[in-house]
């Protein structure tokens, strides 16, 4: 998804719709993900519109929760990211049971997958300075795992 050049991890919030002529095919993934065909096909047809609320709590844990909705009538999903790194788990009939952890990073050289590897360069490299993070970090790192289905993803 592409979004305003004035918007950074600062605060996401919004309603985001999916370009798709900005963004790669997504078939593949779903795919490798273990969508079934059908499912997959009502996706590619869809409008996704992912509505972001970002927001730190009182022990000073950023929050982004992401509510994604279609126009095929296909149910949407729900994450809820909290940037402390402990493992939450959540079931969604697209993707399955998943766990999840996530952070904030300051510098993506530096930072290890969820698996202790270094992060592939397709992850580190190209990124904005932003440095908006609570202690300057400037990304995001999402470290998820269907153990059921046998993928692993990693986001920034």
């Amino acid at each position: 998804m592409a979004a305003p050049p004035q918007v950074t991890l600062a605060n996401l919030s919004g309603n985001w719709v999916l370009n798709r002529k900005l963004a790669d095919d997504p078939d593949p993934m779903l795919e490798l993900q273990g969508v079934p065909w059908l499912k997959r096909k009502i996706i590619l047809l869809a409008t996704v519109t992912l509505s972001v609320k970002e927001y730190v709590d009182d022990k000073k844990v950023t929050h982004i929760d992401l509510d994604q909705t279609t126009t095929t009538g296909i149910q949407g999903i729900t994450e809820l990211r909290i940037l402390d790194w402990s493992e939450t788990s959540h079931e969604d009939h697209i993707f399955g049971t998943l766990k999840s952890r996530n952070r904030w990073v300051a510098d993506l050289q530096a930072c290890e997958s969820g698996d202790g590897r270094p992060l592939h360069s397709f992850l580190t490299d190209g990124w904005l300075e932003e440095k908006v993070g609570p202690n300057g970090e400037g990304s995001v790192y999402n470290w998820v795992v269907n153990e059921e289905r046998g993928w692993t993803a990693e986001q920034i």
